[in-house]
């Protein structure tokens, strides 16, 4: 697949526990090989389990307030912060805000195994 562009709008969304998500490029749309990236909404007051996973993560917030949570503490996060999180790290992400989504894109590298 060649170049081309996507708005929010032309991804689907995919309801998890904690908010939803959708895949923007990736394998699985576009055939990447070294980059998947997401856009992620944490509902209100939610976060996900801590987890690892073998991909490097960037995560950059569009808007809302939280914490990126490894084992060296608490990174707060609000619109325009962008948060690393190293391959086999154990992590999680907070929404602090109990009235409004948190919006994020994720970047994973390399992109892994399709993932929800």
């Amino acid at each position: 697949m060649g170049h081309m562009s996507l708005t929010e709008k032309d991804v689907a969304f995919t309801n998890v526990a904690w908010g939803r998500t959708a895949t923007v490029f990736g394998p699985e749309n576009v055939d990447s090989r070294f980059v998947r990236i997401k856009i992620t909404e944490y509902a209100p007051g939610s976060g996900h389990q801590l987890h690892r996973h073998p991909e490097e993560e960037v995560l950059f917030v569009l808007e809302g307030r939280g914490i990126s949570r490894t084992a060296t503490g608490d990174r707060p996060m609000s619109s325009g912060t962008f948060v690393f999180v190293p391959a086999d790290t154990d992590h999680t992400t907070i929404n602090l805000d109990p009235d409004r989504s948190l919006r994020a894109v994720i970047i994973k590298s390399p992109p892994g195994a399709v993932d929800k």
